[in-house]
């Protein structure tokens, strides 16, 4: 990856309530720190991002106003706390995702017109919690909102925002049981956690 790390940030949101999750595993299930290899969801891909500026928003770290507010709320919060022109925005139930980080902000480099950028997974679907953007464009949707709690994320996106493809392995969240059982297999597979770092892909 070509560029400095100094002008990129990383946020993770990981906010959630994990209904669709506990509903069909145990009440008081949390899904973030459900075991997957040597680690947890949420520790595998915090791993990954070593060599990144991150900041987690959800229990345990910044708040979103007001809590579970949502995506966009949290991505808000995380947006205050963490450096950078370029930031990149990810879900905390996404243990692969750190591998995409590098082709995400190479892209949005390479194109100055762009004001974001959002990964497409193999199905041809867009993945807004693996994107990235401009913190300049970022600002200006937030202010030209009443709110941002409870807003979709797609108020992200209005802009001009190209697209990057990610893998089946880097755009899987952990949303259901069945999803937990798919990333054990694949942390099993291959033995160790995603590609992570500012040089990964490079």
């Amino acid at each position: 990856m070509s560029g400095s790390v100094e002008d990129v940030g990383v946020v993770v949101v990981a906010g959630g309530s994990g209904t669709r999750f506990s509903a069909r595993s145990h009440p008081d299930a949390d899904k973030l720190a459900a075991p997957l290899g040597s680690s947890t969801v949420r520790g595998t891909l915090l791993e990954g991002l070593d060599g990144w500026p991150v900041v987690v928003v959800g229990p345990g770290g910044v708040r979103e106003d007001p809590p579970g507010g949502g995506p966009l709320a949290g991505f808000a919060a995380g947006l205050a706390a963490v450096p950078g022109e370029l930031v990149v925005l990810l879900g905390g139930d996404e243990p692969f995702a750190a591998s995409a980080v590098p082709r995400l902000v190479a892209a949005l480099r390479a194109d100055p017109g762009l004001d974001a950028v959002v990964g497409v997974d193999p199905s041809g679907r867009r993945q807004p919690l693996l994107s990235a953007h401009r913190r300049r464009a970022v600002v200006r949707v937030l202010d030209g909102l009443p709110a941002v709690a409870g807003q979709p994320l797609r108020e992200l996106f209005r802009g001009r925002v190209g697209e990057v493809p990610v893998s089946a392995r880097e755009a899987l969240d952990v949303d259901v049981p069945e999803d937990l059982d798919r990333a054990r297999g694949l942390a099993a597979g291959d033995g160790a956690g995603p590609e992570a770092g500012p040089d990964a892909g490079s």
